[in-house]
């Protein structure tokens, strides 16, 4: 809900007769996004490709066949991102809105969800990465862990595209000067002309600067703040588990669940809790499979190993679980991806809180707000090196 594009607006745009000119800050945006979009699409384009290839393959493995499925879904967000970024480009090189009516509300809207659902999404992978810490010494069936991720991702789409809807009536097009057309927000237009604001009556609460203040604090909220608030309390919890986990003393913990029959080596109703020194299980079957598995492995470690230390034997062998998660790339990448998310948007969302704090701080720092918001816009061209130049887990 409740999305909106904090441009900073040169408000002489909305009363002087005259069309403005360029300025030097506009042919440097256009170089940059230009750039952002000549190297960001065909490598998004491509790792897109060998994402999909990667889930294919990685079916049988449930921890990493949910997290690239999560990739997918950001890789596309980053795709949404690059293709308002080209109405962006195209809107500063004409330096007028030449769409229309309409096509300025819906602009809006997506420029909107594409923000939203790029925030959803990584916060998807956060809350992924946070059940598998809470439930790392269990064995999960592929279709459950699996539907829990479509349900995350499906989700997030969901509430990015309820939350940019409100875009479509809050902006609309206006004649600033004789063959001049903006597309602007409804509270700029109240403000300087005196006109009638479709969708609304010239009385309508929703036009006033209360519901402006609010649209905008909800904007940040849902956009970043959110969405950041629940980044904070995952990773917390997971460093605490996993130091947790640290402190544990070697052992094997029991095995609870229905055993399964002679008959019945279905693994849908089983639970089995293996030694936490063991690391994340990711086979599928009965006990005996487990056993064997473990069994199996025992035996080629003390083959690999023969001839050493047997002290440097045993400890290799029992690498706590917490040390494996802490190596393992997923949840390298998944730290990787959050963090550069946070770097490239706390700033422009930042300076939005600034506004409710000091007005004045705020109309000095607003004089790079593109700036700010164009970082939003280059994680599409990191974001493929985090997660897409590599493979594995």
């Amino acid at each position: 809900m409740f999305g909106r594009l904090m441009e900073a607006s040169d408000n002489s745009t909305l009363i002087n007769p005259v069309a403005p000119t360029y300025l030097i800050s506009d042919y440097i945006e256009i170089a940059y996004l230009g750039l952002v979009l000549l190297f960001g699409v065909p490598a998004n384009v491509i790792i897109l490709k060998k994402l999909i290839a990667e889930w294919k393959t990685a079916k049988r493995d449930m921890v990493k066949s949910g997290f690239v499925l999560l990739k997918i879904n950001l890789n596309i967000t980053d795709l949404l991102i690059l293709t308002y970024s080209l109405g962006k480009l195209i809107w500063l090189i004409t330096y007028r809105w030449v769409g229309g009516d309409y096509a300025c509300r819906f602009y809006q809207m997506f420029s909107m969800f594409s923000l939203y659902s790029s925030s959803n999404i990584v916060m998807c992978i956060a809350l992924d990465r946070l059940r598998n810490v809470i439930y790392a010494n269990q064995i999960h069936t592929k279709s459950s862990k699996v539907s829990l991720v479509h349900f995350l991702a499906w989700t997030s789409w969901i509430a990015a595209l309820l939350c940019s809807i409100p875009q479509f009536f809050f902006f609309q097009t206006i004649e600033v000067s004789p063959d001049f057309i903006q597309c602007t927000d409804v509270w700029q237009i109240r403000r300087h002309f005196d006109m009638e604001i479709r969708y609304f009556s010239n009385d309508s609460f929703f036009l006033t600067e209360t519901f402006e203040n609010l649209y905008n604090i909800l904007h940040l909220l849902i956009v970043f703040w959110g969405p950041f608030s629940v980044l904070v309390i995952a990773y917390f919890y997971i460093t605490s588990r996993l130091v947790k986990y640290s402190k544990k003393k070697p052992g094997a913990q029991n095995i609870t669940g229905p055993l399964p029959t002679a008959a019945d080596d279905s693994p849908k109703d089983l639970i089995v809790h293996v030694n936490v020194e063991d690391g994340l299980l990711k086979k599928e079957g009965s006990i005996l499979k487990v056993v064997k598995c473990c069994t199996e492995k025992k035996k080629k470690s003390q083959r690999r190993n023969d001839g050493k230390d047997s002290a440097t034997s045993t400890a290799s062998a029992r690498t706590p679980m917490w040390r494996k998660q802490m190596r393992s790339r997923v949840f390298r990448t998944t730290m990787l991806v959050i963090f550069t998310h946070f770097l490239f948007w706390f700033p422009y969302n930042a300076l939005g809180g600034v506004k409710y704090i000091s007005q004045g701080l705020f109309e000095v720092l607003s004089a790079n707000a593109n700036i700010f918001k164009d970082l939003q816009i280059l994680i599409t061209l990191i974001n493929p090196f985090l997660y897409g130049f590599s493979s594995g887990n």
